[in-house]
């Protein structure tokens, strides 16, 4: 188990890093080329007032960059937290570019083990990042970590693939998705039903998807379901 989450997150970075490496942020045709619409549509819901934002797997700022433009007139503030020391640098790039590095911090670190100080977040966003974790009990951790950190009427905005798999256009095998927590839609869901009992189900959804990418030097089709999971603190 531990040398498939090794590899898992090994293949990971080095897709990541090269993918950052070739395409700028917010490049059209990319999976970056624009914000997730649900999370933009969320944070709304919210006063921006001092606003502050917690973006767990940030990567170089699909997410961070366009929130903290959007609350940067109102003196708020993002955390932006990615595993990848290059993803964290062309972050910091992409403040400056986008004039928000004031109100962006952009932090080295792994999520699963991040400290999140008590109370001090209105808005988490979790996106492409808890299936990256090494364990359900890890995943559990993470989500309560979130918790505890989360104000009064906190929302926190969890998107995540789940029951993937990898077909090889080469030889048409199909494999199970190397993820680090390939997770079951409906495990995933029935976790996090369980970590938010007493919250308020904003949006729950369900999508399937399929990508093409270039991994493990060879041409694959990703597939799997992409989860989107949208609560709010009832107080």
């Amino acid at each position: 188990m531990e040398s498939r989450f090794l590899q898992a997150r090994t293949e990971e970075m080095k897709y990541h890093e090269k993918f950052y490496a070739e395409h700028e942020l917010f490049a059209p045709g990319t999976w970056i080329s624009k914000p997730v619409k649900a999370i933009m549509d969320t944070f709304v819901l919210l006063d921006p007032n001092q606003m502050r934002v917690l973006d767990l797997g940030s990567g170089v700022g699909r997410n961070a960059i366009p929130i903290a433009q959007a609350i940067k007139a109102s003196n708020g503030k993002v955390t932006a937290v990615d595993l990848l020391p290059s993803a964290v640098e062309i972050l910091r790039d992409n403040a400056e570019k986008y004039e928000v590095q004031n109100n962006l911090e952009a932090v080295i670190a792994d999520i699963e083990h991040y400290r999140i100080p008590a109370e001090s977040y209105d808005y988490i966003i979790a996106c492409s990042s808890l299936e990256h974790v090494s364990s359900v009990d890890a995943f559990r951790t993470v989500i309560d970590r979130m918790i505890e950190g989360t104000r009064s009427r906190g929302i926190h905005a969890i998107l995540m693939s789940t029951q993937t798999e990898e077909l090889d256009h080469s030889t048409g095998v199909v494999a199970e998705g190397l993820i680090e927590l390939n997770l079951s839609t409906d495990d995933a869901f029935h976790l996090l039903r369980e970590c938010y009992n007493g919250w308020e189900i904003v949006l729950e959804r369900v999508i399937p998807q399929a990508v093409q990418e270039i991994k493990y030097g060879k041409s694959i089709e990703y597939r799997g379901n992409w989860l989107t999971f949208i609560v709010r603190r009832t107080s």
